[in-house]
């Protein structure tokens, strides 16, 4: 693929911000989507949201699910996946308003949540 980092594809970290109108993908820290909720609380430019390694907790993952649990409630547009080899899945389904469990087994068996709220 023979994208310029900048344009279809970017980033944006503490001090540094390597996006343009043109991104479709913005990797970001979960602090740096902390700064995003605050400028955009309902974040509208985004459509789909993916946080990896979600067994990796800490405080501001924990406040980040939260958050982002009362933003897919108003926006059921806004689709959430979250991946990890080794958390309880169950459980993070059952705080995403039961959102359905997909597993790909393998060496790492990886569990994927997808969520976006139908009320």
């Amino acid at each position: 693929m023979s994208v310029k980092l900048g344009n279809e594809v970017g980033y944006s970290i503490r001090n540094e911000d390597c996006t343009s109108k043109c991104s479709i993908i913005k990797y970001m820290t979960d602090r740096t989507l902390h700064r995003e909720l605050l400028s955009e609380p309902d974040l509208q430019s985004y459509s789909v949201m993916i946080v990896n390694e979600a067994h990796e907790r800490t405080l501001h993952t924990d406040i980040l699910f939260g958050l982002v649990k009362d933003v897919i409630w108003f926006r059921p547009d806004l689709k959430l996946l979250i991946s990890s080899s080794t958390l309880d899945a169950q459980k993070f389904s059952e705080f995403f308003y039961n959102a359905p469990i997909f597993r790909i087994p393998g060496k790492y068996c990886l569990n994927f949540i997808i969520s976006s709220c139908k009320y």
